[in-house]
């Protein structure tokens, strides 16, 4: 069984997932969250139910950022966009 129909038979591991992109390759509107004026390397989506998780590898130093914005969308969800100086 490959890897996409074991995640599409699952609906409560897809409640868990994170999802990342470069940051020019993030939905626009996603992208339009940003302060930075263009300095943004990367855009994370992470679900409401992972609100309040620490996340190492997002929040810490391995992908190599200076900063990371974070909003809240209406629908829980957070978008954390990380930038470098």
């Amino acid at each position: 069984m490959s890897s996409t129909n074991i995640i599409r038979g699952n609906p409560v591991f897809m409640e868990r997932v994170i999802m990342v992109w470069r940051f020019k390759d993030a939905p626009e509107v996603l992208r339009k969250l940003s302060t930075s004026g263009g300095h943004e390397d990367w855009l994370a989506l992470v679900p409401e139910c992972m609100r309040g998780e620490y996340i190492s590898w997002l929040e810490g130093l391995p992908f190599g950022i200076c900063d990371i914005q974070r909003a809240k969308l209406p629908d829980g969800r957070t978008v954390f966009i990380g930038t470098h100086a």
